[in-house]
């Protein structure tokens, strides 16, 4: 399949046409991440026409996401001087993006950033970081309402955007495809983002209804809370967070 995959990239291209400026879009990754809140960001901007998709960490190299999952390689945040957009994926642990040198690199990479996004519990990174005060903001359901003690304004939707566009977020861990098509059809418009959407296969068709717990069975929700205690509140405890 890694030979198809540049033939895939080329024929996004080839279709939607190199529309818009060159797109820099940086992806800041962090020990006990969660892969799938930016690998599935990934497989889209990186089908987008014109657009450059990089990654970066507090050290470089590799980094270890949670599950014991090795990312690798990345940059140096410090030596990323600028992007057009930023996104900060979300994670169970939320020790290591909440430590001030990664929140710094946050602040400087978001000051020049046209779009400053994230997918799950990143916007809790975004609003510790003091980025999003007075903005909505969409975040896992278990912990949305988290955003309001850094002075962002929960919002329960799957995808949330503000200031015009300057702000885009994602709800739960799923929810960066839908995020991410949606931050394509903005950005390099509705017939890229159905390219990208075409050739990466989705089509969702789960087989329960219980992604969220306004559809979730109750007796379902009622176990999920035992597990994570205020999380029907949207106030569960994450490692990290205040």
């Amino acid at each position: 399949m890694s030979n198809l995959t540049p033939a895939f990239a080329q024929a996004a291209s080839a279709a939607a046409g190199a529309k818009g400026a060159p797109l820099d879009i940086v992806i800041a990754i962090y020990n006990l991440g969660t892969l799938l809140d930016f690998a599935g960001p990934s497989e889209v901007f990186n089908r987008l026409p014109n657009t450059r998709v990089r990654f970066a960490s507090i050290n470089g190299g590799p980094v270890e996401l949670e599950f014991g999952v090795i990312y690798g390689k990345t940059e140096k945040l410090a030596d990323i001087a600028k992007t057009n957009l930023l996104l900060v994926p979300g994670g169970g642990d939320l020790t290591a993006p909440m430590q001030p040198e990664f929140l710094a690199q946050i602040q400087r990479l978001a000051a020049g950033a046209k779009h400053i996004t994230s997918v799950c519990t990143g916007s809790l990174v975004l609003a510790a970081a003091g980025i999003l005060k007075g903005k909505r903001s969409a975040c896992h359901w278990a912990f949305v309402n988290k955003l309001a003690e850094y002075g962002a304004i929960p919002d329960p939707a799957r995808f949330v955007e503000d200031d015009n566009g300057r702000f885009m977020s994602g709800g739960g861990v799923t929810s960066g495809i839908d995020f991410a098509l949606r931050v394509a059809e903005r950005l390099r418009g509705k017939e890229a983002s159905e390219v990208a959407q075409l050739i990466i296969g989705y089509d969702p068709d789960p087989p329960f209804h219980s992604g969220h717990p306004r559809v979730a069975p109750p007796e379902i929700l009622a176990m999920v809370e035992a597990k994570i205690p205020g999380a029907s509140k949207g106030l569960a405890h994450l490692p990290g967070v205040r």
